[in-house]
């Protein structure tokens, strides 16, 4: 007599389940990883256009001057908004003791503890010539 067996076992479907769950919590992870990343390509798209003109900007006027015209220092940046980034704000860090120096512009939204976008740059000890007269002019 041949014996019909009907059904699963309570231990295949336990292990169905299991692999079901472990596969649908990989499922979660990718899209929670991509969400991240899609919100990160969204602010570096956002502040490409303001990035040229604001390296140029700070490249221009980082540096403090003193009233001959000479090099004293580098301004403190904090919490400056992004001009053409509505929304956007950044700090800037130098690394001044370095032989050519380097920056990093920090951008955020809402608080600085949460970065959206970074850039770095190199920041030579140059101030234009017009900057220095208008520093040194009464």
């Amino acid at each position: 007599m041949i014996s019909a067996r009907g059904g699963f076992t309570l231990v295949e479907v336990a292990l169905a389940m299991g692999l079901f769950l472990v596969g649908i919590t990989g499922l979660l992870g990718l899209f929670q990883f991509g969400g991240g990343l899609e919100a990160s390509a969204r602010s570096y798209a956002e502040l490409a256009p303001a990035l040229e003109p604001l390296v140029k900007d700070l490249r221009r006027d980082a540096w403090l001057l003193d009233a001959t015209g000479t090099i004293a220092g580098i301004r403190e940046i904090r919490g400056e908004p992004v001009p053409g980034a509505p929304g956007y704000y950044y700090n800037l860090e130098v690394d001044a003791l370095a032989s050519l120096p380097r920056a990093v512009i920090r951008f955020y939204r809402s608080s600085p503890d949460r970065i959206e976008a970074s850039a770095a740059f190199l920041l030579p000890p140059e101030v234009p010539l017009q900057r220095r007269l208008n520093a040194h002019s009464p």
